[in-house]
Protein backbone atom coordinates (compact mmCIF):
# COMPACT_ATOMS: atom_id res chain seq x y z
CA UNK A 1 0.00 0.00 0.00
CA UNK A 2 1.21 3.52 -0.83
CA UNK A 3 2.34 5.89 1.93
CA UNK A 4 -0.18 8.74 1.65
CA UNK A 5 2.07 11.20 3.49
CA UNK A 6 4.54 11.35 0.56
CA UNK A 7 3.84 13.18 -2.71
CA UNK A 8 2.74 10.91 -5.53
CA UNK A 9 5.66 11.93 -7.78
CA UNK A 10 9.02 12.75 -6.33
CA UNK A 11 11.88 14.57 -7.97
CA UNK A 12 15.42 13.15 -7.67
CA UNK A 13 16.66 12.74 -4.09
CA UNK A 14 17.36 16.03 -2.36
CA UNK A 15 15.27 18.06 -4.79
CA UNK A 16 11.87 19.62 -4.33
CA UNK A 17 8.82 17.44 -4.99
CA UNK A 18 7.81 17.32 -8.65
CA UNK A 19 4.63 19.29 -7.96
CA UNK A 20 6.74 22.26 -6.78
CA UNK A 21 8.83 21.98 -9.95
CA UNK A 22 5.70 22.03 -12.11
CA UNK A 23 4.38 25.04 -10.18
CA UNK A 24 7.67 26.83 -10.85
CA UNK A 25 7.50 25.96 -14.57
CA UNK A 26 3.96 27.33 -14.74
CA UNK A 27 5.35 30.70 -13.66
CA UNK A 28 7.75 30.93 -16.64
CA UNK A 29 6.61 33.88 -18.80
CA UNK A 30 5.05 32.77 -22.08
CA UNK A 31 7.46 35.02 -24.00
CA UNK A 32 10.34 32.90 -22.67
CA UNK A 33 8.51 29.72 -23.63
CA UNK A 34 8.08 31.08 -27.18
CA UNK A 35 11.75 31.91 -27.47
CA UNK A 36 12.86 28.56 -26.05
CA UNK A 37 10.67 26.77 -28.60
CA UNK A 38 12.83 28.08 -31.48
CA UNK A 39 14.97 25.10 -32.50
CA UNK A 40 18.01 27.01 -33.75
CA UNK A 41 20.23 28.90 -31.32
CA UNK A 42 20.93 31.44 -34.07
CA UNK A 43 17.20 32.01 -34.59
CA UNK A 44 16.63 32.36 -30.85
CA UNK A 45 19.38 34.96 -30.63
CA UNK A 46 18.13 36.91 -33.68
CA UNK A 47 14.47 36.83 -32.59
CA UNK A 48 15.33 37.89 -29.03
CA UNK A 49 17.35 40.79 -30.42
CA UNK A 50 14.55 41.77 -32.79
CA UNK A 51 11.97 41.87 -30.00
CA UNK A 52 14.37 43.88 -27.78
CA UNK A 53 14.92 46.35 -30.64
CA UNK A 54 11.15 46.77 -31.01
CA UNK A 55 10.69 47.28 -27.28
CA UNK A 56 13.49 49.85 -27.14
CA UNK A 57 12.19 51.67 -30.24
CA UNK A 58 8.69 52.15 -28.81
CA UNK A 59 9.76 52.65 -25.19
CA UNK A 60 8.47 49.39 -23.74
CA UNK A 61 10.12 48.29 -20.50
CA UNK A 62 8.03 45.32 -19.35
CA UNK A 63 6.24 42.21 -20.59
CA UNK A 64 2.95 43.75 -19.51
CA UNK A 65 3.56 46.79 -21.73
CA UNK A 66 4.59 44.53 -24.62
CA UNK A 67 1.31 42.65 -24.30
CA UNK A 68 -0.59 45.95 -24.75
CA UNK A 69 0.99 46.81 -28.12
CA UNK A 70 -1.34 47.71 -30.98
CA UNK A 71 -0.85 47.74 -34.73
CA UNK A 72 0.01 51.47 -34.76
CA UNK A 73 3.19 50.87 -32.79
CA UNK A 74 4.23 48.11 -35.18
CA UNK A 75 3.50 50.25 -38.24
CA UNK A 76 5.54 53.10 -36.75
CA UNK A 77 8.46 50.77 -36.05
CA UNK A 78 8.37 49.30 -39.55
CA UNK A 79 8.30 52.77 -41.13
CA UNK A 80 11.15 53.94 -38.92
CA UNK A 81 13.31 50.98 -39.98
CA UNK A 82 12.43 51.57 -43.64
CA UNK A 83 12.46 55.38 -43.92
CA UNK A 84 14.82 56.57 -41.18
CA UNK A 85 17.24 53.69 -40.68
CA UNK A 86 16.95 52.64 -44.34
CA UNK A 87 17.45 48.99 -43.47
CA UNK A 88 17.46 46.28 -46.11
CA UNK A 89 13.96 44.90 -46.79
CA UNK A 90 15.05 41.38 -45.75
CA UNK A 91 16.14 42.70 -42.35
CA UNK A 92 12.86 44.52 -41.84
CA UNK A 93 10.86 41.45 -42.87
CA UNK A 94 12.77 39.23 -40.44
CA UNK A 95 12.30 41.66 -37.55
CA UNK A 96 8.59 42.01 -38.23
CA UNK A 97 8.31 38.22 -38.63
CA UNK A 98 9.95 37.70 -35.23
CA UNK A 99 7.45 40.04 -33.59
CA UNK A 100 4.56 38.40 -35.43
CA UNK A 101 5.73 34.95 -34.33
CA UNK A 102 5.82 36.08 -30.71
CA UNK A 103 2.32 37.55 -30.84
CA UNK A 104 0.96 34.53 -32.72
CA UNK A 105 2.25 32.40 -29.82
CA UNK A 106 0.74 34.75 -27.22
CA UNK A 107 -2.64 34.63 -28.99
CA UNK A 108 -2.51 30.84 -29.26
CA UNK A 109 -2.03 30.50 -25.50
CA UNK A 110 -4.57 33.16 -24.53
CA UNK A 111 -2.12 35.76 -23.23
CA UNK A 112 -3.28 38.45 -25.68
CA UNK A 113 -6.49 38.66 -27.71
CA UNK A 114 -5.08 39.63 -31.12
CA UNK A 115 -1.79 39.67 -33.00
CA UNK A 116 -1.09 43.37 -33.73
CA UNK A 117 1.36 42.37 -36.47
CA UNK A 118 -1.04 40.13 -38.39
CA UNK A 119 -2.53 42.88 -40.55
CA UNK A 120 0.72 44.76 -41.15
CA UNK A 121 1.62 44.84 -44.83
CA UNK A 122 5.09 43.37 -45.28
CA UNK A 123 7.65 44.80 -47.67
CA UNK A 124 7.60 43.04 -51.02
CA UNK A 125 10.71 41.17 -52.02
CA UNK A 126 11.65 39.73 -55.38
CA UNK A 127 11.97 36.05 -54.51
CA UNK A 128 13.21 35.18 -58.01
CA UNK A 129 16.30 37.32 -57.68
CA UNK A 130 18.84 36.25 -55.11
CA UNK A 131 21.36 38.34 -53.27
CA UNK A 132 24.26 36.64 -55.06
CA UNK A 133 25.23 38.12 -58.43
CA UNK A 134 24.34 35.72 -61.24
CA UNK A 135 25.44 35.16 -64.81
CA UNK A 136 23.41 36.85 -67.52
CA UNK A 137 21.97 34.47 -70.13
CA UNK A 138 24.66 35.60 -72.59
CA UNK A 139 27.43 34.94 -70.05
CA UNK A 140 25.99 31.51 -69.24
CA UNK A 141 25.82 30.62 -72.95
CA UNK A 142 29.44 31.74 -73.47
CA UNK A 143 30.54 29.60 -70.51
CA UNK A 144 28.71 26.54 -71.85
CA UNK A 145 30.13 27.04 -75.36
CA UNK A 146 33.73 27.46 -74.14
CA UNK A 147 34.69 23.76 -73.73
CA UNK A 148 35.56 21.84 -76.89
CA UNK A 149 32.54 19.58 -77.62
CA UNK A 150 34.65 17.21 -79.76
CA UNK A 151 36.65 15.92 -76.75
CA UNK A 152 35.61 13.85 -73.78
CA UNK A 153 37.16 16.43 -71.44
CA UNK A 154 35.21 19.22 -73.17
CA UNK A 155 31.93 17.32 -72.83
CA UNK A 156 32.69 16.68 -69.17
CA UNK A 157 33.48 20.36 -68.56
CA UNK A 158 30.29 21.44 -70.33
CA UNK A 159 28.24 19.05 -68.18
CA UNK A 160 29.87 20.39 -65.01
CA UNK A 161 29.23 24.01 -66.07
CA UNK A 162 25.64 23.19 -67.00
CA UNK A 163 24.99 21.56 -63.64
CA UNK A 164 26.61 24.48 -61.82
CA UNK A 165 24.49 26.99 -63.71
CA UNK A 166 21.31 25.02 -63.01
CA UNK A 167 21.78 24.73 -59.27
CA UNK A 168 23.32 28.15 -58.75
Amino acid sequence: MRDSTRPLLMAPTGALPLQSTLDALALVPEEDVWLASRKSAVTRQAYAGDVRLFMRAVGITSREELRQVDHKAVIGWERHMRDVQQLHPATIRRRVAALSSLFRHLVKYGIVAINPVREIERLAMNRWEGMTPAFSPAQARALLDAPDPSTLKGLRDRAIFSLGLQVG
